[in-house]
């Protein structure tokens, strides 16, 4: 999220981790996980279920506010163990207070490269997510944010963003005309563009990490790594105000992770982005391939580097 990001960051602290008095049984959330090396680390959620309806295209905006509002609202389950098959082993772990887990895995180099499933379960819970197993020969890579960079969010207006987030669903949320064939004639760079090393950057909570995940899919964007925000109530959660220290972080961590990769940083100039990619290249110069920025801030005295490109002339390119 953008301009919204820290008062519905803040609900989510304050609201989403109340007890839900309804909520009965439980739903499990695997987050995808990324290696090129031995190890990976793959986290997840345990939280007492819901019974919403799935999202449809012709759902009211009342029923996707009732909706969204449920996502963010949820109570953990603490203390509780959870079992992964991943890398054709099986692993377990318990959550914490705030219902999350981390699982560390191991001897992953004797995988063949690609996507491989990874498998939760939690009580009568089951969810499945990806480990991609990044190809030594994939190596262009590519980062993108989402809010106004590929999803429609009008972060320059308050009342159209909260609209946009709130009062819509996946089905009917806007794709950035052009942006999903672009990526995947990014991903068709690579060897295997199947595997590609494509990553999602969001500052969305994690709460609205299967919405996103949903868009994606919908809209036809390539398959890729969804990374967005742990926000909780205690010392473990991710910046809550700072996006820049969050977004450099995760970037950084990417680009560690992955040394052979060359990335193209794709973000907006709503907020921080062109500034993020700037200290990114400066930082790492011969990591950054290229820099491309969708204009949509209504100040024109915005600063704009000359090493960052428009997004609107790339996607006008035949």
């Amino acid at each position: 999220m953008k301009r919204i990001a820290r008062s519905v960051i803040v609900f989510s602290v304050c609201a989403g981790f109340a007890a839900d008095a309804f909520a009965a049984e439980e739903a499990i959330a695997i987050y995808p996980a990324y290696a090129s090396g031995d190890a990976a680390a793959v986290e997840g959620r345990v939280i007492a279920s819901e019974d919403a309806a799935p999202a449809s295209a012709t759902d009211s905006r009342r029923t996707n506010a009732g909706r969204n509002l449920g996502l963010m609202m949820n109570q953990e389950r603490e203390a509780y163990r959870v079992d992964v098959r991943a890398a054709d082993t099986d692993w377990s772990a318990i959550t914490d207070e705030e219902g999350y887990f981390r699982i560390e895995l191991r001897g992953l180099s004797r995988l063949s490269p690609g996507w491989h499933p990874v498998v939760g379960r939690a009580g009568e819970a089951m969810a499945e997510s990806g480990l991609l197993l990044v190809p030594k020969d994939n190596v262009a890579g590519l980062i993108s944010d989402l809010d106004d960079t590929i999803l429609v969010s009008e972060v320059n207006s308050t009342r159209r963003l909260l609209g946009n987030t709130f009062l819509g669903n996946p089905l009917q949320r806007e794709a950035v005309p052009g942006t999903a064939g672009l990526y995947r004639t990014l991903a068709s760079r690579n060897a295997d563009p199947a595997a590609a090393p494509t990553f999602y950057l969001s500052a969305s909570p994690r709460q609205l990490h299967g919405s996103i995940q949903a868009f994606l899919d919908h809209n036809g964007f390539p398959r890729g790594v969804l990374i967005t925000k742990r926000v909780t109530n205690d010392a473990t959660s991710e910046p809550l105000r700072d996006q820049v220290a969050y977004k450099v972080a995760k970037i950084e961590e990417i680009l560690r992770r992955l040394p052979a990769v060359r990335f193209t940083l794709i973000g907006d100039d709503g907020e921080r982005d062109p500034e993020i990619y700037r200290q990114i290249r400066e930082r790492y110069p011969d990591r950054v391939a290229a820099i491309w920025i969708r204009r949509v801030h209504p100040d024109p005295e915005r600063a704009r580097y000359s090493d960052q490109g428009d997004l609107a002339e790339l996607l006008a390119q035949p």
